[in-house]
């Protein structure tokens, strides 16, 4: 007796019609037709459940069944095991690109220059910022070396640890457009000279990648209108609200 005869049979055991043993396998009634037919299989899940429905084990449905079935059983088995493994991938894949999305946004909500720099959504902008009327200066220990001795005119080699004033990053706010639109940004001009305490800045995001003086004239009027004439540093907290951080990220209007 072959599988769909063994369905059919246990069927009538317990005196189901096809359509009633098709509702409680949430199949239609063609469906089972066929398979009491032998024109198809039922899968694997399917045989579980028929199983159960005729009150029969497995291995009385599936005894002396020809090859043909117990091939497709073993092939939806086998089958089940690749899709397992392709939705495995397809889920990895899809948190690395979550992971990734997410540490692009924490980068550019948090100013990660780093993360920044590296965003391929974000574009090389160009800024204008007002600098401090002096270069601000850091003492930075530095190493020279002597290789020769001007008074006994003879080769040496001697090194000296010196503190220098050197260039110190400036931290100020870059304006990106003539509503006053921009963000604070560290970077580094070198030394200057109170006429040209303004600055061009490329940058993406938070990575500036170039900034170089120049005078108040070389920017566009629009943006020399709100930018100002004097500095003012980064503050955490605004005066009036002490208890509120203040965004690097906003809005800023100067009066001349």
């Amino acid at each position: 007796m072959n599988l769909g005869e063994k369905i059919k049979s246990g069927r009538k055991e317990i005196n189901l019609t096809q359509q009633e043993l098709a509702d409680r396998l949430h199949v239609t009634r063609q469906a089972l037709s066929r398979w009491e037919n032998n024109l198809s299989y039922p899968n694997l899940d399917m045989l579980v459940d028929i199983s159960k429905s005729l009150k029969v084990s497995l291995n009385e449905l599936l005894i002396e069944e020809q090859d043909g079935m117990v091939k497709r059983i073993s092939d939806d088995v086998r089958d089940r095991k690749k899709y397992l493994k392709y939705l495995i991938m397809i889920g990895v894949f899809l948190l690395i690109i979550i992971a990734w999305l997410c540490t692009l946004w924490y980068g550019r909500s948090n100013q990660i220059s780093a993360i920044d720099q590296n965003n391929p959504f974000l574009k090389t902008e160009y800024g204008y910022a007002l600098l401090p009327d002096k270069t601000p200066l850091k003492k930075q220990k530095v190493y020279i070396t002597y290789n020769w001795d001007k008074k006994r005119k003879r080769k040496i080699h001697k090194q000296v640890t010196k503190m220098l004033k050197e260039p110190a990053s400036i931290d100020a706010f870059v304006v990106k457009d003539a509503f006053g639109n921009g963000e604070w940004m560290p970077f580094y001009t070198g030394k200057y000279d109170k006429n040209q305490h303004y600055a061009v800045v490329a940058h993406k995001g938070a990575y500036v990648s170039n900034a170089r003086t120049i005078n108040k004239n070389e920017i566009p009027q629009t943006i020399r209108d709100i930018i100002g004439n004097h500095y003012m540093k980064y503050q955490r907290t605004t005066p009036d609200e002490p208890g509120v951080v203040m965004d690097r990220k906003t809005n800023i209007i100067q009066d001349d």
